[in-house]
C-alpha cells in the first residue's frame, strides 16, 4: 500500500491522519511518524502497517500510564488495570508496565512500603487487613510480609487496636447507644477482627478497655 497523504488533525496538534491508497486512514502521532520516517509516496506492506499501529498504541498507552503515575505512585497491577480500562489490550498494557518498571517509574516494593506506612498513619488498622489490601494491589505475598514485618511490631498493633477500640466506644457513646456489656464486648471484638487485628490482640484490647 502507498501513502497518498499525511495531514495534521486540526483539533490535535501532534496527531496526523495517514491516508493510504486502499482508502483507509490511520491516525498517528508525530512521534510514530518520525520513528518510522513516514512520507507521502512510501510503500508499506501489511506487516509494517501492523507494526506501526502497534507502536502507536504503545506510545498512547505510555503517555496515559505516565500521566496516571504523575499523581501518586501506583503498583504494577494498578497500571495494567488502568490501561485495560482505557481500552488497551492486555499485551500492550503489560509491555508498557514492564518498560516503566525497568526505568523504576513503577516499583512495587517502594509502592507497598509507602502504601502500608500511609495506611498505618491514617487510622488504626490490623496487619491482616493491611496485608490483604497489599495483595489486592498486586504486591507479592513475600514482599508484603517483609514490609509489614519491618513496619509493624506486636506493640504497635496493640496500641493501634486500643486506639481503634476507644474510638468505637466513644462513637457509640456520642450516639447514645446503650448496649449490654457482654454484647458490647462482642461488638468490639468483632470490629477489631474485621479491622485485621489478630484474635489475641483483639481479646487483650477488649479486656483492657472494658474490664478495667
Amino acid at each position: 500500500m502507498i501513502i497518498n497523504k499525511i495531514k495534521r488533525i486540526r483539533s490535535k496538534r501532534t496527531q496526523y491522519n495517514v491516508f493510504l491508497d486502499d482508502g483507509q486512514a490511520i491516525e498517528l502521532s508525530s512521534w510514530t511518524i518520525g520513528k518510522f520516517g513516514l512520507c507521502t509516496g512510501d510503500i508499506l506492506d501489511e506487516q509494517t502497517i501492523e507494526k506501526i499501529k502497534r507502536t502507536e498504541q504503545e506510545a498512547k498507552a505510555m503517555n496515559i500510564a505516565v500521566n496516571y503515575l504523575s499523581y501518586r505512585p501506583r503498583s504494577y497491577k494498578e497500571v495494567i488495570v488502568h490501561l485495560t480500562k482505557k481500552g488497551f489490550e492486555s499485551g500492550c498494557a503489560q509491555k508498557v508496565a514492564r518498560q516503566l518498571e525497568l526505568i523504576k517509574m513503577i516499583d512495587d516494593k517502594k509502592f507497598a512500603y509507602a502504601f502500608a506506612r500511609d495506611r498505618l498513619k491514617k487510622k488504626p488498622i490490623g496487619q491482616a487487613l493491611l496485608r490483604r489490601q497489599l495483595l489486592m494491589k498486586g504486591i507479592p505475598a513475600a514482599t508484603a510480609d517483609d514490609i509489614l514485618a519491618e513496619l509493624i511490631t506486636p506493640q504497635v498493633q496493640q496500641a493501634s487496636a486500643l486506639q481503634a477500640a476507644k474510638r468505637k466506644i466513644q462513637s457509640a457513646k456520642r450516639m447514645g447507644i446503650s448496649v449490654d456489656p457482654v454484647k458490647q464486648k462482642k461488638r468490639i471484638l468483632d470490629f477489631l477482627i474485621r479491622r485485621g487485628f489478630s484474635c489475641e490482640i483483639a481479646m487483650k484490647t477488649v479486656h483492657t478497655t472494658m474490664d478495667n
